[in-house]
């Protein structure tokens, strides 16, 4: 008896974490996107992926969906469907003054240097970037800096 209970237990369990995973979780396609809850998303339109890019600039640029970015917003209170960008390289070793240029300086003055370069658009250009391949991340954020819940990667290649 004690085997057929904890038999139903376990068989109860693991469908509850089967519905689980199929509910409310973000969406991510095969692009490398995830979409929020809310129905927020974000993709590269810029570079594309797997492309190789000169050695100069890479200029990233990401297509909004039901997600507003608000400037004037970063530091106030939350509000749906809106906020700011973290853009990252290679997990946001190139994100300083050096590379990612004037997100770069405010990631310094924010104290993410290092971590991510956040945006005020939907677009970023980063220079100097050693040869070879990097991965390119965004991330739609609260105005508080906190993960909207949408995101995108992709990859490309400098000569």
């Amino acid at each position: 008896m004690r085997r057929i209970t904890a038999l139903i237990l376990l068989v109860a369990a693991g469908s509850l974490t089967v519905a689980a995973c199929g509910s409310d979780e973000k969406e991510k396609s095969a692009s490398g996107a995830k979409k929020a809850d809310t129905g927020a998303k974000v993709e590269f339109t810029e570079p594309d992926a797997n492309t190789t890019e000169g050695s100069k600039g890479v200029r990233a640029e990401v297509k909004l969906t039901d997600f507003k970015v608000d400037a004037a917003g970063v530091g106030k209170a939350n509000k749906k469907g809106s906020g700011h960008l973290h853009f990252s390289v290679d997990g946001g070793k190139f994100d300083k003054p050096k590379y990612s240029g004037e997100n770069g300086k405010l990631a310094v003055k924010l104290g993410t240097d290092g971590k991510y370069s956040p945006a005020a658009e939907p677009r970023i250009t980063y220079e100097d970037l050693p040869p070879g391949k990097h991965t390119l991340k965004v991330e739609l954020v609260n105005n508080d800096h906190t993960p909207a819940g949408a995101e995108a990667t992709t990859w490309f290649k400098v000569q």
